[in-house]
């Protein structure tokens, strides 16, 4: 979540809305790109393309065919049957911008998201244009969520296999195959926080209840007096990333990343020793991909049931040398995305089993959420958290010396 400049940058200085994927701590595993990173930044363009829908054509007339064939109108088609489609034209809105999210790396595409980092792109549960936000370009420049995007074509093609029907005032609505689901959080992204309810939002922005399965064809119950707006700390899932949204006024508590290599620094300066080899151990700049005890000695290690710190070692038995309480042994790393960080608390509290470092409030704040499949999760890598003990306060040995 740091802020990587996107080509839709503006000139002004404005507040920025960012996004971040879960499983990426700081950086995509493979190095991030221009528009595959952990973190998207979305800043108020040049010139606003936001759309808004307009003329209703209740057949698949001429003119909702030159409508579809234009490559200078976005439209959306919803097919009822082989015979029967109706199409929704979308006309300019100057007073909203437009970022799309998904798996295809066509142009409309802003940020591509893949999934499982090592998996093929193409066997991904993410839609290719998974769900599109419109932005206010004026205060106070809320942000809403619809699934699904426009294609190259500038159409959102639903298919007779859809879930989708009219509403009340004569109105076409649908879901995507797999969902967007959205999850706010109450009141707001601190320590404070009170789980809420994921919800699917619908491609006109309407919010229901979740299905009984994920791509089930009938749809939730409308949830009155629910909006599609995304606020600091919302959480979207896409069916294979989640993602978080927050705001610049959000981000302005958060730790910055000076901060964070601050407290890096400040943990090492302590110069924590292994209890049992009495040599410094010390928090690496850039987590290794996998831990490696030769290739750096030094990596603090923790009894996750007690929290002792130690380096690696190995003595034959599941259990603490210093309290002889059984317990995993892991790695321990610094969490180095900052916008998943609900304060600037110094980092004394480990993720369990993952090893993810950070500070107390955070720690307390991921292990109330809950994501659509019913447990919490470690934010920097998306691991199952520990259901009895989530997290545990690390005990450092000081320097004997």
């Amino acid at each position: 979540m740091v802020s990587p400049r996107h080509n839709v940058q503006s000139s002004k200085v404005l507040p920025t809305k960012t996004y971040c994927c879960f499983r990426c701590n700081g950086s995509l595993p493979g190095g991030d790109t221009e528009r595959r990173r952990s973190r998207f930044v979305l800043y108020r363009r040049k010139e606003a393309n936001g759309v808004r829908p307009s003329t209703v054509h209740s057949s698949y007339t001429p003119q909702a065919e030159k409508a579809v064939s234009s490559r200078l109108k976005h439209s959306v088609s919803f097919s009822l049957s082989r015979k029967h489609s109706v199409v929704v034209e979308y006309v300019p809105d100057s007073s909203t911008d437009m970022f799309q999210i998904g798996r295809s790396s066509e142009e409309p595409i802003d940020f591509m998201v893949t999934g499982r980092a090592g998996s093929d792109p193409a066997q991904s549960s993410v839609s290719r244009f998974c769900c599109r936000i419109l932005c206010s370009r004026e205060p106070p420049y809320s942000a809403r969520i619809y699934a699904a995007g426009f294609d190259s074509a500038k159409n959102i093609a639903l298919g007779e296999r859809a879930t989708k029907w009219r509403t009340m005032d004569g109105q076409m609505d649908a879901l995507t195959t797999n969902g967007v689901l959205v999850m706010n959080p109450g009141p707001g992204f601190t320590g404070l926080f009170q789980p809420g309810l994921w919800k699917e939002v619908s491609v006109c922005g309407n919010i229901f209840t979740l299905r009984e399965t994920r791509s089930a064809q009938k749809r939730g119950a409308r949830v009155k007096g629910e909006s599609n707006l995304l606020f600091d700390g919302s959480l979207v899932d896409l069916c294979g990333v989640t993602l978080l949204w927050r705001s610049s006024a959000g981000l302005s508590l958060c730790p910055t990343d000076t901060l964070l290599e601050s407290h890096r620094q400040d943990l090492n300066s302590a110069r924590p020793q292994c209890p049992v080899g009495f040599y410094t151990l010390s928090f690496p700049s850039r987590p290794l991909p996998k831990p490696d005890p030769e290739q750096d000695p030094n990596q603090p290690w923790v009894y996750v049931r007690c929290g002792h710190v130690h380096g690696y070692h190995v003595w034959g038995r599941r259990s603490c040398p210093m309290c002889r309480t059984r317990s995993a042994y892991v790695p321990l790393w610094l969490g180095l995305e900052r916008g998943f960080y609900v304060d600037s608390g110094k980092p004394t509290h480990a993720l369990v089993p993952c090893g993810h470092v950070c500070s107390h409030r955070t720690a307390v704040y991921w292990s109330l959420v809950r994501t659509p499949h019913l447990h919490a999760s470690c934010p920097f890598c998306l691991n199952p958290l520990d259901a009895k003990m989530p997290h545990v306060q690390l005990i450092f040995q000081s320097p004997i010396d």
